[in-house]
């Protein structure tokens, strides 16, 4: 009878955003969570860069993931990779009182509001409704 040999298995990842300057104080990890549009998925034992007719940039960015791709170590099997490139609309929204004005986003198709710690201590106190107009 054969010896049985087991072997781990390891997934290993590496994620980049490229947000634009207005939504760059918006954390990578609110944008790794938002549900967004999917523009590539390839799956190959060594993925390239995906190719966009119309967009300089989207090359670009899929160029630079590809080359930043971490090492794998000598002793480790490839089974395969994964490249997927996804858009993730972001709106920012800016409320206004007397003197006073505030930011925050929604993140992705879903929806998701992010704001900085300070609020809403430090403009309303903890008593403002001020998102019950969102319905969210």
């Amino acid at each position: 009878m054969g010896k049985l040999t087991c072997f781990r298995r390891r997934t290993r990842s590496a994620r980049k955003v490229n947000a634009t300057s207005g939504a760059a104080s918006v954390p990578d990890d609110v944008f790794h969570r938002a549900k967004g549009v999917q523009l590539c998925n390839n799956q190959a034992y060594q993925c390239t860069p995906a190719y966009f007719a119309d967009s300089y940039f989207l090359n670009k960015f899929s160029s630079e993931v590809i080359a930043e791709r971490p090492s794998i170590p000598t002793t480790a099997r490839i089974i395969c990779e994964r490249h997927t490139i996804s858009v993730v609309p972001v709106t920012r929204v800016t409320m206004t009182d007397l003197n006073r004005s505030f930011s925050f986003y929604i993140i992705g198709n879903d929806t998701e509001v992010y704001m900085k710690d300070y609020y809403p201590s430090r403009f309303c106190w903890g008593l403002c409704p001020c998102l019950e107009w969102l319905k969210l």
